[in-house]
């Protein structure tokens, strides 16, 4: 009946028409439900695993602030209770290694904690055999918690007790479930040796804001470069800022008696030392005259 109103061939259009209709919007439908909820979800921030504070160490949310500590020496360890991994060597590393190692090398030792992903190389998977640098024995793995690894974030843990660092070995070892073979009877002797011998020395320490304190307590600022009003021409060019070349000089041990020294290090630093930066140009004989006019004008 409808060939009635149009002819075939407008009908043949209009069917054409409806279906590229129909067509897009399938595809609007299709990019609704399946690219927009995609691409929400990858702009959504990476869910990072929750990582427990190390416990026990008071201002861990700002590294630089803890309590002032007096130095003390730790006296040498037996070997014998530190040399095989008993239960309760077990247990103190695993608490160690939760305050220290769970950041980067994941729970397990995997080497996937929240901290890996930004880290090359990436950190050492405990439960296989492969890449450990100093070897996954018990000389080896204390060697890498003494000096750490150059070139990676692996830092040395030598401010952990013998005790401790030896128990943080064990529990290491104890997470790779492959056979770590026999261990080296020397290398086992010379660290039993290392530890019955040399005590631990602690120093002392206290917190940066302290030591900034100290340093502020301490500091004597130089007096000004004194009678720069009545000094010859030579130097009243030369000094741009008498207070800074003060501080410039009194930084320069020996330049009294070291010509060349001071000038090189007068020249190096001008203008921010309170020299003017003309004294490059200065001849060696300018640099005789101004060294001494300097010893006649500096505070002694």
């Amino acid at each position: 009946m409808i060939e009635a109103y149009v002819t075939r061939e407008e009908l043949r259009r209009l069917l054409s028409a409806l279906l590229v209709v129909i067509i897009f919007i399938c595809l609007v439908a299709l990019f609704a439900f399946l690219i927009i909820p995609g691409t929400r979800n990858a702009n959504a921030p990476i869910a990072v695993p929750a990582v427990n504070p190390p416990q026990g160490q008071t201002g861990w949310l700002d590294v630089t602030e803890y309590p002032p500590e007096a130095g003390y020496t730790v006296p040498p360890v037996d070997p014998k209770t530190v040399m095989t991994p008993t239960p309760a060597l077990l247990a103190r590393g695993k608490v160690l290694f939760e305050q220290n190692c769970v950041a980067c090398h994941g729970p397990e030792g995997h080497g996937d904690g929240p901290a890996a992903k930004g880290l090359n190389p990436p950190p050492r998977n405990f439960s296989q055999p492969t890449g450990w640098i100093n070897g996954y024995q018990i000389e080896g793995i204390w060697k890498t918690l003494q000096e750490g690894v150059k070139g990676s974030a692996m830092v040395e843990y030598d401010y952990l007790s013998t005790k401790d660092r030896m128990a943080l070995v064990h529990y290491v070892q104890s997470l790779g479930d492959f056979s770590h073979g026999p261990e080296d009877p020397a290398k086992l002797a010379a660290l039993a040796k290392l530890f019955a011998s040399a005590g631990q020395v602690v120093p002392p320490k206290i917190p940066v804001s302290m030591a900034m304190a100290k340093l502020e307590e301490e500091y004597v600022a130089p007096a000004p470069l004194w009678n720069l009003a009545g000094a010859p021409a030579l130097a009243r060019r030369s000094i741009l800022d008498p207070a800074r070349a003060a501080r410039t000089l009194a930084g320069l041990s020996g330049w009294r008696t070291d010509e060349r020294s001071m000038a090189r290090e007068l020249v190096r630093g001008a203008p921010a030392n309170g020299f003017s930066p003309a004294v490059a140009t200065y001849t060696p004989e300018q640099w005789r005259d101004l060294h001494s006019q300097l010893e006649g004008i500096a505070s002694p």
